[in-house]
């Protein structure tokens, strides 16, 4: 302050010292709900959230980080918390859409483990908040469809589909993804997806460029609920094998060995005990993202990989790949598809930004396992072509290699196989003078 004092009055000292002051907590702030929000983006909530709750207390007069408060409490179980803090970004803007986001979101009835004071109507009220203030939020669409369905809205329902794609929250390279799954599908196919970006875009294409529209797409998840199951029902004639009263009383519950069963799944052994007996109206297929196929355990035998997807015969397969299948679906794809990330940096969900970019390695997984089953059926020498497509489409993708070692293993073994058919043929035709 001695050498302050030589250029400037006491007055402006205090003022400069005020202005640093200020300067510096902003800086603070903006440090922490910037590093908090570089957690929640790889999904690291737990460590997100002190640093969130740091960037309201520095700022709270900051509705944005109230919002993302909320949404961090909301996505860790914490949905008092989450409603608290969301009701705070409204409070300071009445019309931030986030932040009904968030409160549409805490209040949605979930088929599993729904927290005690959820309702509807009460989501169904946020939801229409936060699209009246920016309809431009991808997020808001996700929520809105599925809440749409649920009160045989088709009119919001195609409006969501629509925006989704308009307000580029579904991605280019995530398009032609869910392009690729839907593309060979036997006709008039039933195919089970496990999430949403399995689901939401393969609807989203049969919306709005009319794509595959004979096919029905049934979400794993979803159907842990009943007015899904209805839904499928009644718009798409999938029979089910519950009565009205019987789907309501379906419980996800433990059998005897302490196995989960889904609702979904008890619903799904159902469609397949109906096409084992031919009385199925559809061809059924599951997308390689359903990892989990407990629900068809007891007759996995009838399961055949078809490149994007496996189709659950009537009977056992005979063979576990449908190479024919998994060449024409290898064959359809441009490289140049898949160069630009499959989520949107405007997407919300940790999960998603941290998992949806991994679809693409289902591609080149398909090649691998196409090659492989080149190479067990004696056909080695076709294997080098479909190796290198493999390899320049992993460089292209915004995931870049992840199966550089698996492809050279491969190309070693077909190697070795070329070289010991060579040698049973010299053998058995001995090399003359």
């Amino acid at each position: 302050m001695i050498a302050f004092n030589r250029y400037f009055s006491p007055v402006a000292c205090i003022l400069l010292l005020s202005l640093f002051l200020a300067l510096s907590c902003g800086k603070r702030e903006s440090s922490q709900l910037e590093q908090g929000l570089s957690f929640y983006r790889q999904n690291k909530l737990k460590e997100a959230l002190p640093l969130l709750k740091g960037a309201v207390e520095s700022d709270p007069q900051n509705a944005d980080a109230h919002a993302w408060l909320g949404e961090t409490y909301r996505r860790l179980g914490q949905t008092e918390d989450a409603i608290k803090a969301a009701r705070k970004a409204m409070e300071l803007d009445p019309c931030h859409s986030f932040g009904h986001t968030v409160l549409a979101s805490a209040y949605t009835p979930k088929s599993i483990g729904s927290w005690e004071g959820a309702n509807a109507d009460t989501s169904w009220y946020h939801l229409g908040k936060a699209a009246a203030c920016d309809s431009s939020d991808g997020n808001i669409w996700m929520g809105g469809w599925v809440e749409a369905i649920r009160r045989g809205d088709q009119a919001l329902e195609k409006r969501a589909l629509r925006l989704l794609i308009q307000t580029d929250f579904l991605t280019p390279a995530l398009l032609a993804y869910n392009r690729w799954m839907l593309r060979h599908l036997p006709k008039n196919a039933l195919l089970l997806t496990n999430g949403d970006m399995d689901t939401y875009p393969a609807v989203a294409l049969q919306e709005v460029e009319e794509f595959r529209t004979d096919v029905v797409i049934a979400n794993r998840s979803l159907l842990n609920t009943s007015w899904y199951a209805r839904h499928l029902r009644d718009r798409y004639g999938v029979p089910l094998t519950f009565e009205d009263d019987q789907l309501d009383s379906l419980k996800t519950h433990r059998d005897d060995d302490g196995n989960l069963i889904l609702m979904a799944d008890q619903i799904i052994e159902g469609w397949l005990e109906l096409r084992q007996r031919n009385a199925f109206p559809r061809p059924i297929a599951i997308a390689v993202t359903v990892g989990d196929m407990s629900f068809a355990e007891d007759t996995k035998d009838h399961l055949t990989l078809a490149g994007p997807f496996h189709s659950w015969l009537p009977f056992p397969a005979e063979n576990p790949e449908d190479t024919t299948m998994m060449r024409m679906s290898l064959a359809d794809i441009d490289p140049e598809d898949f160069r630009g990330p499959l989520v949107s940096p405007q997407d919300r969900s940790p999960v998603r930004l941290v998992g949806t970019n991994r679809l693409v390695t289902n591609i080149t997984a398909a090649a691998l396992r196409y090659s492989q089953a080149l190479i067990e059926s004696g056909r080695a020498a076709e294997v080098f072509p479909m190796l290198k497509w493999a390899q320049g489409f992993e460089e292209k993708t915004a995931l870049g290699p992840v199966f550089a070692e698996q492809i050279e293993e491969l190309k070693e073994k077909a190697i070795d196989e070329v070289a010991n058919k060579l040698d049973i043929m010299t053998i058995k035709r001995p090399l003359t003078d």
